[in-house]
């Protein structure tokens, strides 16, 4: 298949998350939702309280997804052989230059940012972005030490400039869907900056969502008993019809969003999700979920921890950044707003699992589309060793598709990607 016919479905797809829900808006109520083009976006009057029931649904599926992570073992996944797969090489080096300077970067910008210093006037308006990048290159410079010379800013500089402009589209893709469930985050400080203004700074803010999951990703594949916990599972290799109805059931989510945004608000962190991945393995690309078919999880399970963890930081600095700080959010999600930490309601913390995951196949959209290495792991193998294996993973998948398709027999034309 040509290389822009594989890239079309890729482009539909994402074009269906910025025409489904304002085509359902126009359709259903006339209109476009409540408060929609305002930014930054602010809260919505109308959200439903609390619901006990609502709380009682969500705490089952947030204890079944905790069992899966604490107890593996119980869902079918079984203990590393003797001599489990390691990172190499394991020679731990100095920090790199730039751990020092991104650490104290990090701190300075922390202190400024909750200490509120009158003497620093409206440079407090410009801690986030710093804090930000200080910690991406504090942590980076911990994968650089444990693997011994490997990180995403040493060996991809370039490529991670790509991946933060990559970040800043896809959490504006977010903040867009923001406004079809009616806001269920929204940013008060919004008297700080011009309109104009809030759209750059933000911009800028945006760049460290994807940067920041990816060095917490890398800094956990280092812990080999980490890795290897979740990388011989249950093999699953959804078939393409099974892909075409994830796809088919993102679509329509996509839409009942719209349509019942209180009752379907916590399909925003998964209808993307499905509608991308889908595609994505519909038209024969490597996902974070392709390991899943020789049952190595490790990859889906890390980055959605890491993103996890990560945000657990990043709330707790939201916690504590007002009233000078406009990239301040706070929460107000039907039925289930209760139980905080910090600003996120507890049990909207297992919504960063999925996210991550979602942050992971965003990445992939752009490098497929634009024609760039989409490889971001620096610790699982050596960099040809890695991205020849997902070369050759999704090279099987396509082959397997054409199989299905031409009655068993080899699909001459499925050459793996590169």
């Amino acid at each position: 298949m040509p290389a822009y016919a594989r890239k079309t479905p890729l482009i539909l797809s994402v074009a269906s998350l910025l025409v489904l829900p304002a085509l359902t808006s126009l359709v259903t109520t006339g209109g476009m939702p409540p408060g929609f083009g305002i930014f930054p976006p602010q809260q919505s009057p109308n959200v439903p309280g609390f619901h006990p029931l609502a709380l009682l649904i969500a705490s089952a599926i947030a204890g079944l997804i905790s069992a899966f992570l604490l107890f593996p073992r119980r869902f079918g996944f079984k203990p590393a052989p003797s001599a489990p797969v390691r990172a190499e090489p394991t020679i731990q080096r100095r920090f790199p230059a730039w751990f020092w300077p991104g650490a104290v970067m990090c701190i300075i910008s922390w202190i400024a940012m909750w200490g509120q210093f009158a003497a620093l006037g409206s440079l407090i308006h410009y801690t986030f972005v710093p804090l930000w990048w200080g910690f991406i290159l504090a942590i980076d410079g911990l994968v650089y030490r444990r693997t011994g010379g490997r990180s995403l800013i040493a060996k991809y500089p370039l490529r991670m400039v790509a991946i933060a402009i990559s970040s800043s589209a896809g959490w504006y893709l977010f903040e867009y869907l923001d406004y079809f469930v009616l806001s269920n985050w929204y940013y008060p400080h919004n008297d700080i900056f011009s309109s104009a203004g809030y759209l750059v700074w933000f911009g800028l803010a945006y760049t460290t969502v994807l940067p920041s999951i990816f060095e917490w990703y890398n800094l956990l594949m280092t812990f080999d008993g980490l890795r290897n916990r979740y990388a011989y599972g249950p093999k699953l290799a959804p078939s393409r019809r099974a892909w075409w109805i994830a796809l088919a059931v993102g679509a329509l989510s996509l839409i009942a969003l719209v349509i019942w945004p209180f009752y379907t608000f916590f399909m925003l962190w998964i209808c993307p999700l499905l509608i991308l991945t889908a595609t994505l393995a519909l038209s024969g690309y490597w996902t974070p979920l392709t390991p899943i078919s020789r049952g190595d999880w490790s990859m889906v399970v890390l980055v959605g921890l890491a993103c996890l963890i990560n945000y657990f930081i990043g709330e707790m600095w939201n916690y504590w950044s007002p009233p000078n700080n406009p990239n301040y959010w706070k929460y107000d999600v039907p039925f289930v707003n209760v139980l905080h930490v910090f600003e996120m309601p507890a049990l909207g913390f297992f919504g960063y699992l999925p996210f991550g995951v979602m942050c992971w196949v965003w990445w992939l959209y752009t490098a497929y589309g634009f024609g760039l290495s989409p490889y971001i792991d620096v610790v699982s193998a050596g960099d040809e060793t890695q991205e020849s294996s997902m070369s050759r993973e999704a090279g099987r998948q396509r082959q397997r598709a054409g199989e299905r398709r031409s009655g068993d027999q080899p699909h001459p034309g499925a050459q793996p990607h590169r």
